[in-house]
């Protein structure tokens, strides 16, 4: 019977540090040589999907915690804020102390005005090595972004900033001061469902492999959910827990299941 599988990016097919394991690519492979379709579920927006990743190759993506959907190479949903509502959370940042990134599906924006933290520093900097490109805030009125991330520290008014998003975006806490903020009524689960319901499958066909808790939503739907070994905070969600991405933990989980 034909499987559905969606992966995460960071921590499930490749490193922080940019290593992606022969392993990995060589089990998306097989997996779709099997006949089973594979998409990338991931809380990058689109421009920040590497060719690297998209030379294993998909059947489809869901970016930004589901707030774009390209199947087939076909966009075929896509959420954006509005410039008023993207124009009062860059208001929210500078009045909380947060250090911002914001992320749409075209371009990448650091907020020079804003504070920078080490964590916002760091990304930075790899995307300047892997040349990515990011820009400042522009000040033209229509401006708008899809989702976007924070950097926090004790000099951070956290409580209000999570009071100034509510009603827009949920809060994910992704642990060492840093968060993720997606629209409501956004998420892995809902991309999922979406692209399930495009393709006239039932959850008990889904396996999900992911590793951090912005995954918890999809491993929550997929009929099977598969976590990597690396993050515990994952592991409560998970039918099934693998190695880590270093330990060929993808691969591994593939076999397991009989999906390659």
């Amino acid at each position: 019977m034909q499987k559905f599988i969606f992966f995460d990016i960071d921590g499930t097919i490749i490193s922080e540090d940019g290593f992606l394991p022969d392993s990995a690519v060589r089990a998306i492979r097989a997996a779709r040589e099997k006949g089973h379709l594979t998409f990338v579920n991931t809380g990058r927006t689109a421009m920040n999907v590497d060719t690297i990743i998209r030379k294993i190759g998909f059947d489809g993506y869901i970016y930004g915690c589901g707030t774009e959907m390209e199947y087939n190479g076909e966009t075929i949903f896509h959420i954006v804020q509005t410039p008023a509502v993207s124009r009062a959370i860059e208001t929210l940042v500078h009045r909380t102390g947060v250090a911002v990134l914001y992320e749409c599906s075209n371009a990448i924006y650091y907020d020079e005005t804003a504070r920078m933290l080490p964590g916002l520093a760091s990304l930075l900097e790899h995307y300047d090595q892997k040349h990515t490109a990011f820009y400042p805030v522009p000040t033209s009125p229509d401006w708008c972004i899809d989702k976007f991330v924070i950097w926090y520290d004790a000099a951070s008014d956290l409580k209000s900033f999570q009071a100034g998003i509510q009603g827009k975006f949920d809060y994910i806490d992704r642990g060492n001061g840093f968060a993720e903020m997606v629209p409501c009524g956004c998420s892995k689960a809902t991309g999922m469902q979406k692209m399930l319901a495009l393709l006239h499958a039932t959850p008990a066909q889904v396996y999900a492999i992911g590793d951090s808790l912005n995954d918890r939503p999809m491993l929550e739907l997929a009929g099977t959910g598969i976590a990597m070994g690396d993050d515990s905070m994952l592991h409560p969600y998970a039918d099934y827990i693998t190695e880590s991405l270093q330990a060929d933990g993808l691969e591994k989980a593939l076999k397991h299941f009989d999906l390659i």
